[in-house]
C-alpha cells in the first residue's frame, strides 16, 4: 500500500522537475498533465471528461489591453457539451 502523500509528493516533484503540468481547472478539480506542451482543455458537462484542445485552435486577444497586468501565462478552459 502507498500513502496518499507519497502520491501527492510525487506528483508535486514531477511538476518541479517539468514532467507533469498541474492544472486548476475548477474549485475542486486539479488534474496533473503530462501533455507540457501549451494547450486549452474542454471539458463534457456530461461525462466529465477532459479533452485536450490544440493551442492554435483559439485565438485570445487584447491580453496587451490589460494594462494592470503584466501576463505571464494563460490557458482557456472550455465546458459544455461534446457533440456525438
Amino acid at each position: 500500500m502507498i500513502s496518499r502523500a507519497t502520491v501527492y509528493n510525487t506528483l508535486n516533484l514531477f511538476v518541479k522537475k517539468g514532467l507533469l503540468r498541474e492544472w486548476v481547472l475548477s474549485e475542486r478539480c486539479v488534474v496533473f498533465d503530462p501533455n507540457i506542451e501549451r494547450h486549452h482543455h474542454f471539458i463534457d458537462e456530461d461525462s466529465g471528461e477532459i479533452e485536450d484542445v490544440p493551442w492554435e485552435s483559439i485565438e485570445v486577444s487584447n491580453v496587451g489591453a490589460l494594462k494592470n497586468y503584466k501576463i505571464s501565462e494563460y490557458h482557456v478552459v472550455l465546458r459544455g457539451k461534446r457533440r456525438r
